[in-house]
């Protein structure tokens, strides 16, 4: 990965150089597409560590959307993924149309066609947050906040790599590192604060006190957040109108993943956004076309959500797994 991104902010009028990310990544010769891969044999998945970078294909709709800051109500946060991710080792560097045929995007209906194709790439932090249930390095994520320091890179045609955003934490959002353009990119620029209405993600104990958290910028690190109306300790940094404290994970007292969970007509699902008298679900179920049959809206690649009266749930809780210690 590059250097953590905190300087961003402060040099977002213009372009910069686009780093690398890891070894020197060339594009490689064309391959054909590969078939569908094999579920895991027990026992036998890739091992993911905290330095390991991932990367996942970001849908072309929300392109625009992430870099801008724009959350689309009831549908879409710019901080937050879910679906397929892999290790980023496993994808050889190469044209974004070989890339779309390697990842088998050819074959989703429905997927639009274009010369360029983005990723986000970031490191995996914590190996629990991801289920590995093929053979081929592909995994899955629920759904979760970015990382601190997480990059947006686009890949033409040719296999040219360049970085034309990073994510700073929750309470910045996203920096362009590219040229200014006109359209929803630019509509929001940062700090643009990511507040929902349901607390979910990470949440830390530090010094008896209770914070909203990010995984990273580095590996081993988490970036601390002051709940809503909750004044920042001393020991707070202040910059760009926000407050944030950078710890090691081994100096918390505790770290957790929160999420609100229910069924919704026998579907299991996770609340992400509320009002008086309705919620805002996400499936975290496996089954897609029985979720699209009871109207749930497919907002990415195998990601299912809707709007739906508060009264139809049932079994609402607080789930939470303990990551530290």
């Amino acid at each position: 990965m590059t250097e953590p991104v905190a300087g961003v902010a402060a040099t977002s009028s213009g372009p910069e150089p686009a780093p690398t990310l890891g070894p020197e990544r060339a594009p490689a010769k064309a391959r054909p597409a590969p078939v569908p891969p094999p579920l895991r044999v027990p026992g036998h998945a890739l091992e993911l560590t905290p330095e390991t970078a991932m990367q996942k294909v970001v849908l072309p709709g929300l392109v625009e959307l992430t870099l801008g800051n724009v959350v689309v109500p009831r549908r879409f946060e710019p901080h937050r993924i879910a679906g397929f991710v892999m290790r980023l080792e496993d994808v050889p560097a190469s044209s974004s149309t070989e890339l779309v045929r390697r990842f088998g995007l050819d074959q989703v209906a429905g997927w639009p066609p274009a010369d360029e194709l983005h990723v986000l790439r970031f490191y995996a932090h914590n190996p629990q947050l991801y289920a590995a249930p093929f053979a081929s390095g592909i995994y899955q994520v629920d759904l979760i906040e970015l990382p601190a320091g997480t990059e947006l890179w686009r890949i033409d045609a040719q296999g040219a790599e360049q970085r034309v955003g990073a994510y700073l934490h929750r309470q910045v959002g996203w920096v362009s590192t590219g040229p200014t353009t006109l359209g929803p990119a630019s509509w929001n620029r940062p700090p643009v604060p990511l507040r929902p209405t349901v607390r979910r993600g990470l949440a830390a104990r530090y010094h008896g006190g209770d914070f909203d958290a990010d995984f990273g910028p580095r590996p081993g690190e988490v970036t601390l957040h002051p709940l809503p109306g909750q004044w920042p300790g001393d020991d707070f940094v202040h910059e760009a109108g926000v407050a944030t404290r950078l710890v090691m994970i081994d100096e918390l007292d505790c770290l957790d993943v929160v999420r609100w969970c229910g069924q919704w007509h026998a579907l299991p699902v996770e609340l992400v956004d509320s009002g008086p008298e309705w919620v805002v679900i996400h499936y975290i179920g496996q089954n897609g076309p029985q979720a699209a049959d009871l109207g749930l809206a497919e907002v990415d690649y195998r990601v299912w959500r809707g709007c739906v009266p508060r009264t139809e749930l049932t079994d609402v809780r607080e789930h939470r797994v303990t990551l530290f210690p």
